[in-house]
């Protein structure tokens, strides 16, 4: 009976341990979300749609940065669309609870799932929260963030009901802006020296994964085109994660010039050179073979890249091997300029691509991991008492 009653007590201290180490909800929004970039503002107004819901509760109070409005319905699933002012990075939500979450307990979503699309039609799944994220309080910010580094235009939000009831509402949904991306190439890139006789280092925005292997922030997509072939892109693991470039237009490519990893030549085999135009389906432009045979620069001039059809956003990526490398320089034209018209003609009259280069795609970017709910029972005079913890990644 003794050592009943301390195991008792015992559970009952690190539960109450871990739900204080992971409690990080706040009153305040800043608080919450302190150090963060909120997309409140770059949500077009006119273009959202959801759901019906009770009169002036309906999806648009959302996005209006007002807690004391709420998206508020009793059908289901919930279904809310809008679209971005541009493309953007999304890497967290904040949700706030409405104003009277506390007097009806289980208004909270039972789970919520976050989509993407660039064409308002085919939507990726970047992220699906639970109702142990929430609890039933008032007026209260919970901030969530979780590995993504695909751009959308259009995000969708789905709630299959509430937690428990008919009705379920929260007050805002505000989309936090990734890191992962946003970055550009330095001054002393490209390094190589090797430009092609045709076309021009493809420059723009960095995409791909934050931090490499084991959380290295040095590792990171951007480590792939710093000019520094002693620095490196080290993945997640194999087929998880890429790093890559935005050119901010469609761009045929001449050359693909690649420096491995000091060390891991190895991992140069399974290398692809990859392009899209919705950063969803991805195209396999070049797909290295063998492993690199010297840590040197390997060069792919344009008569050995497959599918050279015009790309808006260029990645490198491997699914055979672990996927470091050292740089990636890419160079071409735009499909608009009138070199570009003769290259795309030639590349229709081409030959099938090789077996090695086939359509890939894009590998699952959110790194989805589940904490569980904790919940102790005391039995006796004092009543039932159950915890509720918070998920966070």
């Amino acid at each position: 009976m003794k050592k009943s009653v301390i195991s008792i007590v015992l559970c009952a201290i690190l539960l109450f341990t871990l739900s204080i180490a992971v409690s990080s909800a706040s009153e305040d929004l800043a608080t919450e979300a302190a150090g963060k970039t909120l997309l409140i503002d770059k949500v077009k107004q006119d273009s959202i749609v959801g759901t019906g819901s009770f009169a002036n509760e309906e999806a648009k109070n959302l996005f209006d940065d007002d807690p004391g409005t709420k998206f508020c319905t009793n059908i289901f699933p919930a279904v809310v669309t809008w679209e971005m002012d541009k493309a953007y990075v999304v890497g967290g939500v904040v949700i706030c609870t409405a104003n009277d979450n506390a007097s009806y307990p289980g208004r909270n979503p039972a789970t919520w799932i976050l989509y993407g699309s660039n064409d308002g039609t085919n939507y990726t799944k970047i992220y699906e929260g639970s109702a142990a994220d929430l609890d039933d309080v008032n007026f209260t910010y919970y901030l969530f963030t979780f590995n993504n580094s695909s751009s959308y235009t259009h995000y969708k939000l789905e709630i299959p009901g509430p937690e428990s009831g008919t009705v379920m509402q929260i007050s805002e949904f505000i989309l936090v802006e990734g890191s992962s991306t946003g970055k550009t190439p330095p001054a002393d890139y490209p390094s190589s020296g090797l430009k092609p006789a045709k076309g021009d280092i493809i420059l723009g925005t960095i995409i791909g994964n934050e931090v490499g292997w084991g959380g290295n922030a040095n590792a990171g997509a951007h480590a792939a085109f710093d000019g520094d072939v002693v620095t490196f892109f080290d993945p997640l693991g194999i087929g998880d994660g890429y790093a890559g470039i935005d050119a901010g237009a469609k761009y045929i490519l001449t050359q693909i010039v690649i420096h491995p990893r000091d060390g891991f030549l190895d991992r140069y085999y399974g290398a692809e050179i990859q392009g899209s135009n919705d950063m969803e389906n991805w195209t396999t432009l070049f797909f290295a073979e063998d492993a690199a045979a010297e840590w040197d620069w390997q060069v792919i001039t344009e008569d050995m890249i497959q599918n050279n059809t015009g790309y808006r956003y260029f990645r490198y990526y491997n699914e055979i091997m672990h996927g470091d490398v050292g740089e990636v320089e890419l160079y071409g034209y735009k499909v608009e300029e009138t070199a570009a018209t003769d290259a795309t003609a030639s590349a229709t009259e081409e030959s099938e691509p090789a077996a090695e280069a086939p359509v890939a795609t894009a590998p699952a970017t959110a790194d989805m991991m589940s904490v569980a709910i904790f919940s102790v029972a005391l039995a006796g005079a004092i009543g039932f008492v159950s915890y509720k913890k918070r998920r966070s990644l």
